[in-house]
C-alpha cells in the first residue's frame, strides 16, 4: 500500500482570539474527515492581537465594554461556533496570552503543541479559566503531563522566541487570525493554500483535496 501524502499546516493564532478557537475546531473536523487520505503535520505560531491587555488578564465584560462598548458582537460568534462544539459556555476573562503562548511553545517541544492549544482554548472559553494566571497554566501543564513545566513556567525561557514569532508574523503582513498556510510537507510556501479567518470545514477539505489531487 502506498504511503499517504503528508500535508503541513502552519497556523498563526492567538489564544485570546475566540474565532481562532472556532477555527481550530473546524480544522480538527476537516482533518478527521480526511484522515484516511492524508497525514497531517501541524505547527502553531503565536500571535498577540492586543499586547495592551493587562498582564493579569481582564474581566470579560469590562474588556468588551472598553474595546467595543459591549459584547453584542459575540452573539453571532456563539451561534457560529455551536455546531463545531465551540459553545463559549463559561467565558469569564480576556487573557493576556504571552505566558500561555510560552507554555504552548514548551508543549510543542514535547510533541504536544496541538493538544496544548485545545486545552488552553477550552480553559478560557468553556471552563471559566484565566490563562494569564500562572496557577492556571500549571494546571494545564499537569493535564498535558509536561515534564519540567514548573521550572519552565517560573522562568522566562521561551519568551524571546514567542515575541520573535509574533513580530515575524506581523512583518509578513498577517493582520488577522486565525491564518492557515496549507502545503505539501517538505515543499516551500510557493503555491501554498492560504486560508484567513475561521474557515468552514469545506474550505479546509478543498485545500486538502487540491494538494492530494496534484500528487503533492
Amino acid at each position: 500500500m502506498a504511503a499517504l501524502p503528508s500535508i503541513r499546516i502552519d497556523v498563526v493564532s492567538d489564544l485570546a482570539c475566540p474565532w481562532c478557537y472556532v477555527g481550530k475546531r473546524r480544522l480538527d473536523k476537516a482533518m478527521q474527515a480526511y484522515s484516511s487520505r492524508a497525514n497531517f503535520k501541524l505547527q502553531w505560531h503565536p500571535y498577540m492581537i492586543d499586547v495592551a491587555t493587562k498582564s493579569e488578564g481582564e474581566e470579560y465584560m469590562a474588556y468588551n465594554r472598553r474595546r467595543w462598548g459591549g459584547d453584542g458582537w459575540t452573539v453571532q460568534l456563539r451561534q457560529s461556533g455551536k455546531p463545531d462544539g465551540a459553545l463559549f459556555a463559561n467565558w469569564k476573562t480576556w487573557p493576556n496570552t504571552l505566558q500561555a503562548h510560552r507554555l504552548a511553545w514548551y508543549a510543542d517541544k514535547a510533541g504536544k503543541g496541538h493538544q496544548a492549544q485545545e486545552k488552553l482554548f477550552e480553559r478560557t472559553y468553556e471552563q471559566g479559566g484565566n490563562i494569564s494566571d500562572s496557577a492556571t497554566l500549571a494546571q494545564v501543564a499537569e493535564q498535558l503531563q509536561l515534564q519540567g513545566a514548573a521550572a519552565f513556567l517560573a522562568s522566562e525561557h521561551g519568551q524571546d522566541e514567542v515575541l520573535a514569532q509574533d513580530a515575524a508574523a506581523k512583518q509578513r503582513k498577517v493582520r488577522g487570525v486565525p491564518h492557515f498556510t496549507i502545503k505539501p510537507e517538505g515543499q516551500t510556501a510557493d503555491g501554498a493554500h492560504v486560508l484567513k479567518g475561521a474557515q468552514g470545514v469545506d474550505g479546509f477539505l478543498a485545500a486538502f483535496a487540491a494538494i492530494v489531487g496534484r500528487g503533492q
